[in-house]
């Protein structure tokens, strides 16, 4: 069962307080209408104003609507009088269907129940133009003025609908972004530990080569070395034996470490772009400047241990000099490549007047460039801010190999 908040019953007395006291003062003076008819319509208008929140059909209503108005019409006819107790439901009807029909509905209902009065009011009391008029105007202004209220209720509640569909999106924005905050800690936190864990596991590997290799080679030599003084006593030939092992496993236990080494190297210089996020990721975090970084022009991540190097210098720099002079808000790094060179554009929204001075900084950006080869140059961008434009060979020169190798 549907409870219905005191609200809504205070509507629905106040309209009926209304009938009753009028019903009483209609009965209270003489009229040509019977009474018990009289009373009989009001308690049906009564029962009305209570049954009608219960009905949803917009045609049943209209329906009741008629009934009522007929009903009313066959009581002002037996009554006779034209101002009467038939006069004042009719009026009372009208009011109650501009504030419950819908508008269309009330309209047409109220036009048609203005039309049904100017018609009973012409030819069963020959009524006077004057008359008439004023009848259709009170009628008229007493819809306008209800219908008004009934609009303003609507817009308002409509508003307030609205205002709570927009509380509730918003409140729903906010767990989202919440969600998605939690979310981009727990992705930055599973990626550090993604990094520690490699390293960590780097470093097993790197020490247990180191153990299983150099460390029995470094035992073996120790244990030669310490029965070399007995050797020594007993027979020269053995001992030159002796040491010209020693030499060997020594030589062996210098070239593994050399192995591991360039291993090292290696695999450092496959992680440039992680090396590049993670600088990117601290400047962020330490100074408050926004960075980003384009890689969808990038065919491919492994690059030369220099070429890595010299990306990482340079956007290093380039970043630092814009947190210092260009007082910029952001920063954007594009990285692409194609067969033989890797490309490197940084630009800022800073100041830049286009009077550029190459201090130790920007000579030591392009020194390094040119050490590995390519090329470093800086031009202004419109409206304002600094563009570096940095192109590496990705092909390697036998100076450079060799240097690794060693």
């Amino acid at each position: 069962m549907n409870q219905q908040s005191p609200a809504r019953h205070y509507k629905k007395l106040v309209p009926s307080l209304i009938l009753i006291l009028n019903c009483i003062q209609f009965l209270s003076h003489p009229a040509k209408a019977d009474p018990i008819l009289l009373a009989f319509v009001f308690a049906v208008y009564l029962a009305f104003i209570w049954i009608i929140p219960f009905v949803a059909s917009a045609a049943v209503n209209l329906g009741i609507f008629i009934g009522l108005w007929l009903l009313t019409v066959f009581l002002w006819a037996i009554s006779g009088q034209e101002q009467g107790a038939a006069f004042f439901l009719i009026v009372f009807l009208m009011v109650f269907a501009a504030i419950k029909l819908p508008a269309r509905l009330s309209l047409i209902f109220t036009i048609c129940l203005i039309g049904g009065n100017v018609f009973f009011l012409y030819t069963l009391f020959d009524s006077s133009l004057d008359d008439i008029i004023s009848n259709i105007s009170i009628m008229i202004g007493l819809y306008v003025f209800f219908s008004s209220m009934r609009f303003r209720r609507e817009a308002r509640r409509e508003a307030e609908r609205n205002h709570a569909e927009l509380a509730k999106m918003h409140l729903q924005l906010e767990q989202a972004h919440e969600e998605l905050q939690k979310a981009h800690a727990e992705l930055q936190e599973a990626s550090v530990l993604s990094l520690r864990y490699a390293v960590l596991e780097e470093r097993t590997r790197i020490a247990r080569d180191i153990h299983d290799s150099i460390g029995h080679e470094l035992t073996s030599v120790i244990v030669q070395l310490q029965s070399l003084p007995y050797i020594l006593k007993s027979s020269k030939d053995d001992s030159e034996k002796v040491i010209q092992n020693v030499l060997t496993v020594a030589r062996e236990c210098l070239q593994e470490v050399r192995s591991v080494v360039h291993q090292m190297g290696r695999s450092e210089s496959m992680v440039g772009l992680t090396a590049l996020r993670g600088l990117i990721h601290q400047v962020e975090e330490r100074s408050g400047l926004h960075v980003s970084l384009d890689t969808a022009g990038l065919s491919e991540e492994s690059w030369p241990q220099n070429v890595s190097e010299t990306i990482y210098r340079t956007l290093q720099e380039a970043l630092t000099n814009i947190i210092r002079h260009a007082h910029a808000t952001h920063a954007a790094a594009v990285i692409s490549n194609d067969e033989t060179h890797l490309y490197v554009t940084i630009t800022d929204n800073g100041h830049f007047t286009g009077n550029l001075t190459c201090g130790f900084g920007l000579t030591g950006m392009k020194e390094r460039a040119e050490k590995a080869g390519g090329s470093l140059s800086f031009s202004a961008v419109q409206p304002s801010g600094l563009q570096i434009e940095l192109a590496l060979p990705l092909t390697t020169t036998n100076k450079e190999q060799k240097d690794e190798q060693r």
